[in-house]
């Protein structure tokens, strides 16, 4: 008989891999970020108008900022990853 293994029955729900979902594919965060990057904008526009301050237009380009440097990462990341796999040698 086979004994199960014990510390694959202590994993987390958190590190189980989870299915693609239209909500977590890098198109759909490619999306948001585009949408962080609108909302930065039209806060800027607010700014330029004085309907917003200039506290909410920084922190909106901020996270936009941010955002935007974590998809490119991800995106190097990614390409890196299929770069290996394509030379891997079988």
């Amino acid at each position: 008989m086979i004994e199960p293994v014990g510390a694959l029955s202590a994993l987390q729900e958190s590190t189980a891999v989870r299915p693609v979902s239209p909500d977590n594919t890098f198109a759909a965060v490619v999306d948001r970020v585009s949408a962080s990057l609108d909302t930065a904008d039209a806060m800027a526009a607010g700014l330029a108008l004085g309907k917003s301050t200039i506290a909410d237009a920084a922190i909106a380009r901020a996270k936009a900022d941010v955002a935007l440097e974590v998809a490119a990462v991800t995106a190097g990341r990614i390409t890196g990853a299929i770069n290996t796999l394509l030379q891997t040698q079988i």
